[in-house]
Formats: C-alpha cells, sequence, structure tokens
C-alpha cells in the first residue's frame, strides 16, 4: 500500500471535517424545521442543540454544553401521577445508557413561570461511523391540550352520568312514593274511620292513634322522597329569600353545633317559588352545615344575593344547565372537614348518608325542590377545607292553586244524603276506602277505576252526580283531562284532585281552576275536602279557567 502523501492527508482530513459540520449544521436545520420540540444532547447529556419549539415547551432556552442544564437538570419534570423525575434516570440518560432508543414517555414538565406542559417523550441515540455513542436527539410531543380536553370530555361523561343516574333515581323515588302515599291513603283513612267507631278512651283507641302516627312519619319520609323527584306539593308565592335565611338562623340557633359562629351577609334577594319548601331547603342546610362541624369551633356563613348569569351555568348534580338571566342566590357554608371526592360524588343520592342515625334524605329533598323550582345547586368541598352550597334559584317560577290541607273536623252533613260522588281512582283499595269514608258521611258514591269508565258513568248519571273526585294519573285518561272533558259538559260541576305524587302538574291544575287533595288523607280530610267543592258551587264561588 502506498504511503498518502501528507498533505494530501490533511486535505482529505479538512474535506471530512467540512462534510461533519456541512452534515451537523443540514441536521440541525432539520430539527429547526420540526413542529415538536426537539434538542440534542452529547454522551453526557449536555445539550448541544435545542430548538425553537423546544423552548417554547421548556418555558426558556437552556445554556448550550453548560453543566447546569445536564440533562435539562434545572427543569423540574413529573411523572402524570405527580412523582418526581431524578434527572440522570430521565428518558434522555436512559437512551446514553443502555444506547437503545426511550421512546413515549408521558412527562410533565414545570416551566420556569410555574406553567405546566404534558409531553410525550422520546430518546434516540446517535453514533459516529465508527458505530461510538456520540449522544441522542430527543424529541417532545406537547399534549397538554389534548390531555385537557381529554379531561374535559371525562369530566363531563361524569357529570351526564351522575345527572342520569340521579334523574333516574328521582324517577324511580317519585314512582315508590306515589305507591306509598296510595297505601298510606288506605291505612290512614281505615285509621280514621275506626277510631270514629271505638269509645275514648280505649286499648284499641289508642293503637289506632299508634297506626295514624306511624303513617304520617311514614308520609312525612314519602313527601321527602316527592321533594328529591321534584313532584312534591308546590305553592306559588312571593318569596323573600333573604327573610326565609334570616327566619330560619334565628330558628336554628338552638340546635347549631355550640361551637358554631353564624355569620349573616343577607342582600335582598326575591324569588316566586314554595316558601314551606324553600324553608326546608335552607334548614337542611343549615342543619347539614352544624353536623360538618362536629361540635368542635368553627364559623357557618348564610349569604343571600343576585347574580346575572351571562352565559348558561351547569352543576356537575343537574341534568340540564340554568339559561342566562338574574338569579337569586343563596350560600351556606361551613368551615367543617370538607368532603372527599368519593363522597362528594354521592352526597345528593337518595339513602346515602354519613351521619350516624342519618336517613340519607335531606339533601336529596334540597335537590329535588331546587329542580323543582327550575334552579340549580353547586357544591364545592376539599377535606380541611369546609364545604360550600350554593344556589341559584330565578326570579319567577309557575303558580299553583293547590287546597292546603284541611283540618279532621268532623262532617256537618249528618247521616242523611248529601248528594252523589263520582269517585275515579285506578287503585281498587282507595276507592273502596273513599266509599266507606263518603257513605260515612251521607254521600251516595259512584265508583269509577278509570277515566273512560268515569266518563261514561257521567254521561248516565250527568244529573245525580254533585261533585267528581278523580286521581290526577290514571292510565289512558288522567284525572286532568277526565274533568276538561266533563266541563266540556258541565262548566260547573265541581271536582277535586288528588294523588300520591301530589300536584307536580301544578301550571295544568292552576289552569283548570279546581283544588287540589295530597295523599295520603285523613276520613275526616276527604270528607272536608269534597263538602268545601260543595260549598263553593252553592256560593257561586266555583270558576272554570
Amino acid at each position: 500500500m502506498t504511503q498518502q502523501d501528507p498533505w494530501t492527508r490533511l486535505a482529505d482530513e479538512a474535506l471530512a471535517g467540512q462534510g461533519a459540520l456541512e452534515a451537523e449544521r443540514r441536521f440541525h436545520d432539520l430539527l429547526e424545521g420540526l413542529p415538536a420540540a426537539a434538542y440534542t444532547c452529547d454522551s453526557k447529556g449536555l445539550i448541544t442543540f435545542f430548538n425553537r419549539p423546544a423552548e417554547k415547551v421548556w418555558g426558556r432556552a437552556p445554556k448550550l454544553r453548560h453543566e447546569r442544564d445536564r440533562f435539562c437538570g434545572s427543569f423540574r419534570l413529573f411523572t402524570p401521577e405527580g412523582k418526581p423525575i431524578p434527572h440522570d434516570e430521565c428518558w434522555m440518560a436512559r437512551a446514553l445508557e443502555t444506547g437503545e432508543p426511550h421512546n413515549g414517555f408521558e412527562i410533565v414538565i414545570e416551566q420556569p413561570s410555574g406553567a405546566q406542559v404534558v409531553a410525550l417523550a422520546h430518546a434516540n441515540p446517535l453514533r459516529d461511523r465508527q458505530g461510538h455513542l456520540i449522544g441522542a436527539v430527543n424529541v417532545l410531543v406537547d399534549i397538554t391540550d389534548r390531555k385537557r380536553a381529554e379531561e374535559e370530555r371525562r369530566e363531563l361523561e361524569a357529570r351526564v352520568f351522575h345527572a342520569q343516574k340521579l334523574e333516574s333515581l328521582g324517577v324511580l323515588a317519585g314512582g315508590v312514593a306515589h305507591d306509598f302515599n296510595n297505601l298510606l291513603t288506605v291505612i290512614t283513612a281505615h285509621a280514621t274511620l275506626g277510631l270514629a267507631e271505638v269509645s275514648h278512651p280505649s286499648p284499641l283507641s289508642a293503637m289506632l292513634q299508634e297506626i295514624i302516627i306511624a303513617s304520617e312519619r311514614a308520609a312525612d319520609l314519602a313527601r321527602q322522597m316527592l321533594a328529591y323527584s321534584g313532584r312534591g306539593t308546590f305553592v306559588s308565592q312571593h318569596v323573600r329569600l333573604d327573610a326565609v335565611v334570616r327566619e330560619m338562623a334565628v330558628l336554628l340557633r338552638s340546635i347549631v353545633s355550640k361551637g358554631a359562629t353564624v355569620e349573616l351577609d343577607l342582600s335582598r334577594a326575591c324569588v316566586d317559588g314554595d316558601a314551606t319548601h324553600l324553608r326546608q331547603v335552607v334548614m337542611n342546610l343549615i342543619t347539614n352545615a352544624s353536623d360538618a362541624l362536629a361540635g368542635k369551633p368553627g364559623v357557618i356563613r348564610l349569604r343571600t344575593g343576585v347574580q346575572e348569569l351571562s352565559a348558561p351555568m351547569q352543576s356537575a348534580w343537574m341534568a340540564e344547565p340554568i339559561p342566562p338571566g338574574d338569579y337569586a342566590v343563596v350560600e351556606v357554608e361551613d368551615s367543617g372537614e370538607g368532603m372527599s371526592e368519593s363522597v362528594l360524588a354521592r352526597i345528593f343520592d337518595p339513602f346515602f348518608t354519613t351521619k350516624v342515625g342519618g336517613r340519607g334524605l335531606g339533601l336529596a329533598a334540597v335537590l329535588g325542590i331546587v329542580r323543582a323550582h327550575h334552579g340549580l345547586v353547586d357544591v364545592t368541598s376539599r377535606p380541611g377545607k369546609g364545604t360550600r352550597f350554593t344556589l341559584l334559584l330565578p326570579s319567577a317560577a309557575e303558580r299553583a292553586s293547590v287546597m292546603p290541607r284541611v283540618s279532621d273536623a268532623p262532617s256537618a252533613c249528618g247521616n242523611g244524603s248529601c248528594g252523589t260522588i263520582l269517585v275515579v281512582d285506578d287503585e281498587d283499595a282507595v276507592r273502596r276506602v273513599a266509599l266507606r269514608v263518603l257513605e260515612r258521611a251521607g254521600y251516595r258514591v259512584l265508583l269509577a277505576a278509570g277515566g273512560r269508565e268515569a266518563q261514561r258513568l257521567f254521561r248516565e248519571h250527568r244529573h245525580e252526580i254533585s261533585a267528581v273526585v278523580a286521581d290526577l294519573t290514571m292510565g289512558e285518561i288522567g284525572g286532568i283531562e277526565l274533568i276538561r272533558s266533563i266541563h266540556a259538559v258541565d262548566p260547573t260541576m265541581p271536582a277535586l284532585l288528588m294523588s300520591g305524587y301530589s300536584s307536580e302538574d301544578s301550571a295544568s291544575i292552576s289552569a283548570l281552576g279546581v283544588p287540589f287533595l295530597a295523599k295520603p288523607f285523613t276520613a275526616n280530610m276527604l270528607a272536608a275536602s269534597v263538602r268545601e267543592v260543595l260549598a263553593e258551587r252553592g256560593a257561586g264561588g266555583f270558576s272554570m279557567a
């Protein structure tokens, strides 16, 4: 082999050097043109090149070939779970240590500003012509927006699923309460009928009284279930929410935790709604806040005011957002222990409770009442940071003409015939007890198991019938449709609607212009209600909308 001329050798080395530099420049130009963050390091991890997208991801450019920025060591790295990543164990260090690619690692970069970027990290070894490891090329794909969108999608899916679950539970609760109230109507009415037949005092009368008391407690549970389902009795009137909150705060001072300080920040806030239900909401929230303090010193803050929404507002516990507009606001906040995410997700579920001896219906009723008022309820809570309930209620709501519960006064009709009453209910036991009650009160009774049978009986006995008592929800033809068809023939015919759902269709009942009696009711309540609708006709007070 002929020995190469030294000058030729130097020229070849120079040309080889120029080629390497040119290749390096072209390589860096290629990396600069990438839309992803890219940078290179030498075999010791010192940064040798950094493109502009990489500066954006990291929040600044590192110092090239500087020990402080070895493996980008001046930046804080974390796993997606928040665990710190030591720089000498990062994907770049592994690629240099093993000589193998380390790709697809999801990392979180904390920029100098404190902002966090989520990225997929890739590291591939670089080798010279002889195969010696001389460094690595690193690529970071910024997936922050994608991860945020995925998280928002998951949160939305969870919110929709939770709202659907609550909606389904509401329908179930309403249906159970409806059937429950039909059964309680039979129990309560028969117990009051039996009580009227026994002498006082006697062991039997005491037993019947206990049955009536237990039935009323069961009816209270059913009313809370109906409130949760949004189908409770609804009487609309003008309500000052700030006055309701002040009233309940005063009334509940004796049961609020002794170490609690109650702070009021009450600005005028008015709604059209059911005052009784709104008092129940405030009472349940104050009681809940007191329980959260667990007897320890703390603060319960009550605030009312008005808030204008410029865009729809969504809550994790409501199926639909509320539209923009003016809303009365009630906030109840406590400085208690707060709730974990798992507890917070279930607080409005019926029968879920963390309290010893609790029934788990208080907050469920709150949700149902707010839903019935077309409002929104939202909750924020963190362990050790307390809890805040926020209610938003629109300034106007449907008004309902709802008949108040009448007292158990004895019938004034006597044993003579007071007229003929058409009783319509699809529950056989309810029809039977209504027959006994009204016959005992002196009325002749016609019974119908549904709307079509009632229409037939009305055509046949129109001139004999003094009033119609109909259940609100029945098969093919419900009570409202039945009364409308009867009023089309005789606009002056007195009518009374009743239901185990309570007046869930308040607008239609109001438009119909007839009173309403909620199940369960006692024997004398039914008799007195019928007597009152007949008295209205006699006094010329009955009107049809």
